[in-house]
């Protein structure tokens, strides 16, 4: 290679760094500054550096992370930046490592979500044991306060007497349920994280040339010996001691989220058969949006596919 084309090469990572810091920097700040409205360009904020890794190589993406990292203690302070680098760091390092071995879409989230959870948990840890502080006493202060917060909201918005009252009552019962199932919780919000980077990584990776071997999602399946975890925690649920049914129920919920995945899978397929797929496709996710009771049932498909096998087209037989 040239000095020309060193210099060529050098100057195009370093605008790329430039830009993918200048980018993951703001889509994160946009949370900070508006955490609801800024909630979705928080799961973008490790696009820039993952996307950039896949152009330009894997110091390109470190310095973006780090860049985004530095901008944002500057500006918001260290915390910030650790919490930059705790939700967004292992997504946009990782993630594009596993892609360019051809992991595959399920191999890739898996392994992404696995090693960004035990990150959390180790400086949860470190911060705990630091500080003398108990981390879920925290977390629990943390959910108790968002709930009284969001109450707030509905009281000034003019809800008063019973009405006011019931849904106190509901938000204290939902409450009391997130403090149970919070780590089922950030584990699937860490997967939708990945998700949602992959999805974008995708097709912007398809646009501009870069070849990924991610395969189809609606060949998705469970590994078929999950079921028993499934079954062996609604049992663990009849334990009469609170040690037993939130581990329990926890496992649950994450079962049930990936036996999700794998109902949507199915519904996805049998809709790509028809002519209209592309309307029912919009259909199927606006009625997932405005009615959640449907993702059960989305659910329960995907625990029966295991016995139905309900993508394999059936072949009729001539009577």
């Amino acid at each position: 290679m040239s000095f020309s084309q060193q210099s060529r090469t050098v100057a195009q990572r370093l605008g790329a760094a430039a830009l993918g810091t200048v980018g993951s920097f703001i889509l994160f700040a946009a949370y900070m500054v508006i955490p609801l409205a800024g909630f979705f360009s928080g799961l973008l904020a490790p696009f820039p550096a993952a996307f950039f890794r896949l152009r330009h190589g894997r110091w390109t993406a470190l310095v973006i992370t780090m860049g985004a990292a530095t901008l944002l203690a500057a500006l918001f302070g260290i915390q910030s930046a650790a919490f930059y680098l705790l939700q967004c760091g292992v997504i946009a390092l990782l993630m594009p490592e596993l892609l360019l071995k051809g992991y595959g879409t399920a191999r890739t989230l898996s392994w992404t979500t696995a090693v960004n959870l035990v990150v959390l948990v180790l400086a949860a840890v470190a911060f705990g044991m630091i500080s003398g502080q108990n981390i879920h006493g925290l977390a629990v202060r943390e959910i108790n306060t968002s709930i009284s917060q969001a109450a707030a909201v509905y009281e000034r918005a003019g809800v008063k007497g019973d009405e006011l009252a019931l849904l106190k009552q509901s938000m204290a019962m939902m409450a009391s349920l997130l403090i149970r199932i919070y780590p089922a919780m950030l584990t699937i919000l860490l997967a939708i994280m990945s998700a949602c980077n992959l999805t974008l990584v995708r097709r912007v990776a398809a646009r501009t040339g870069i070849e990924l071997t991610t395969g189809d999602f609606n060949a998705f399946r469970n590994r078929d010996h999950l079921i028993w975890l499934l079954i062996g925690a609604g049992f663990a649920m009849l334990a009469g001691t609170p040690i037993v049914t939130t581990p329990a129920l926890n496992v649950l919920v994450i079962v049930t989220s990936l036996y999700f995945l794998q109902g949507l899978a199915v519904v996805l397929t049998i809709i790509a058969r028809q002519s209209f797929g592309g309307l029912l496709r919009v259909m199927l996710f606006l009625m997932l949006l405005f009615q959640p009771y449907l993702a059960a049932l989305v659910a329960v498909l995907g625990i029966f596919d295991l016995w139905g096998d309900f993508r394999t087209p059936r072949k009729q037989e001539n009577l």
